[in-house]
Order: C-alpha cells, then sequence, then structure tokens
C-alpha cells in the first residue's frame, strides 16, 4: 500500500480466509499481493512461533467492471463476519473496512474517499457520516442479503467474460431488452453467462409481474406457450449463471426439457416483440435488488 502499487478499497480478514476490494493504478496487484501475503505470513509464523506455508495457493481474483458491481461487493465483503455469526453489525467487527469507514478515524491504509463519496450519494447527503454509509451499504433485511450473496459467489465462480454488450446490472429497459436479443442471437445452448442477478430476484421479479399483468400466455407454432415458465427457465441459464443440470434439478425436469424451454424463449426474443417486452421488464425489475437500486 505504502508503495502505491494498491488502493484497499474494502476488506474483511476473517479466520480462515480474507476479501479484499482494490484497485491497483500502476497494474502491479499480483506483487503486491505476493508481497502483502509473504509479509503477513512471516508476522504471523514469527508471533505464533510456527513455520511453514500460512496461505494455500495464490489469491482468487475476479474484475470488478461497474459501479454497481462495486457497490454490492462493499456490502458483501462488510457482511462476511454477520453471516459466519460473529457480530450482529457488520461495523461492530474490529478486522473489517466497515468498522473503518464508520470510525471518526479509520486505519490509514484504507482508502476512505471512493466508498464515502458513494455513500453520500446513495444516501443524499451532502457529508459522509456513519448514518449515511449504513444507509448506503447496511443490511436492509435477510433476503436481501442472501441475494446479495448468490449473485456475488455466483460470479465468483463464473469463468464467462464480459460480453459485447455492457454487463446488465444497473442499467435501463432498452440496454436490458438489447441484452436479450443479443443473448437470443448468439445462445449456442450451452456456454453460461456472467450472473447478473440472484435466481430470487427473477423469481420475485416474475412472480410481482403475473400478479401485476395477469397471466401469460403466448401463441407460436401452433402452440400455446407458458410465458412465466419460458423466462424463468431462460433466465436461471442466462441471469443467473445455472448450467442445464441446476436448472433441471430446481425445476424438476430433464435438461433436455430446460433447453427446449430456453430455444424458444431466444425464439419468441426475436420474433415476438410483445414477449419480448414484458420478458425485458421482468429482467430489469430482477436486477435492481441485487445491485441496491431499490
Amino acid at each position: 500500500m505504502r508503495a502505491g502499487r494498491v488502493e484497499i478499497h474494502a476488506f474483511c480478514l476473517m479466520t480462515s480466509h480474507y476479501h479484499l476490494l482494490v484497485r491497483s493504478p500502476i497494474g502491479e496487484l499480483s506483487e503486491a499481493m505476493r508481497l502483502a501475503q509473504s509479509a503477513y505470513s512471516r508476522y504471523f509464523n514469527r508471533r505464533h512461533k510456527r513455520d511453514g506455508s500460512l496461505i494455500r495457493g495464490r489469491y482468487f481474483s475476479r474484475p470488478v467492471d461497474t459501479i454497481e458491481y462495486r457497490r454490492t461487493l462493499v456490502r458483501y465483503i462488510d457482511h462476511n463476519p454477520v453471516k459466519a455469526g460473529l457480530v450482529a453489525q457488520a461495523h461492530r467487527y474490529g478486522l473489517s473496512s466497515a468498522a473503518g469507514h464508520m470510525a471518526p478515524r479509520g486505519m490509514p491504509w484504507l482508502n476512505r474517499s471512493w466508498v464515502q463519496a458513494e455513500a453520500c450519494k446513495i444516501a443524499g447527503q451532502q457529508e459522509f457520516t456513519a448514518s449515511a454509509y449504513q444507509t448506503a451499504f447496511g443490511s436492509k433485511h435477510p433476503q436481501d442479503l442472501s441475494e446479495v450473496w448468490e449473485w456475488v459467489e455466483a460470479r465468483m465462480r463464473s469463468t464467462a467474460r464480459p460480453e459485447p454488450v455492457h454487463d446488465l446490472t444497473g442499467t435501463s429497459k432498452s440496454q436490458v431488452r438489447a441484452w436479450m436479443q443479443f443473448k437470443a442471437k448468439v445462445a449456442d445452448g450451452h456456454r453460461v453467462g456472467l450472473p447478473v442477478c440472484a435466481s430470487a430476484a427473477l423469481q420475485r421479479a416474475l412472480q410481482s409481474n403475473l400478479d401485476a399483468q395477469g397471466p401469460w400466455w403466448i401463441e407460436a407454432s401452433g402452440h400455446v406457450w407458458r410465458g412465466a415458465e419460458l423466462l424463468w427457465i431462460a433466465g436461471l441459464h442466462a441471469m443467473c449463471g445455472f448450467t442445464w443440470q441446476q436448472i433441471a434439478e430446481r425445476i424438476e425436469k430433464p435438461a433436455s426439457f430446460a433447453r427446449r424451454r430456453a430455444n424458444k424463449h431466444n425464439e419468441l426474443v426475436l420474433s415476438n416483440p410483445d414477449y419480448r417486452d414484458r420478458a425485458a421488464q421482468v429482467a430489469y425489475e430482477a436486477l435492481k435488488p441485487a445491485v441496491g437500486l431499490e
């Protein structure tokens, strides 16, 4: 940190692992992590009179390419100790950036500028306060946190790369519609895309749409299809990053059934404006809880 290789915006040190949200202004993340892990291992071994390897393997990293995702990661990192049952509130855990950001004076190596500016923006305040941080990054309810957990961990497991259409999170309805058309055109039936929301968020948005607009039936190819079923199955794959086998287990149907329904969804996105518009509306609503925009 002192050498300027990385800026630490959020962190949490747990008993068996740690989480960091960092930026390397000079592109030396690997070297900074190597030095930090080596220095900490030496310190820990001296203090506890032990030797040998302390950290197993290379650190694991994923790029963070949108502001919305960065905001969500702050909440995810903050609430690791809460999820583990170590504290009831994130800022009560001393080995975390939540404590550092909400304290009058944080750790000297913690970069507080971006997080605090975002907290003020989200909370609608001119000056940063602990309450602004809590409004922006605090836990609203258990369901909210569970969706953050599913979404972030699915993205960390994913090997997919961002696609030519910009990351879906935090975009407009028209951009969501364009993304759906893009996905329908390039669908190969196998590739899992980068997760953009939790399955619970998609399910809730779909149910809300059905409650507001009523049953969703689509007549095409001499058959009447259930629009909600098509979007649910296709959405689990394209939006939530589920594999066909995971979807099959979720819907208790064969994987071949799930693939056929997803293919029909893709056909309708490209050929039926009514279906495409309603599907895009559901997808747009599903994204808002995942990125904290509600």
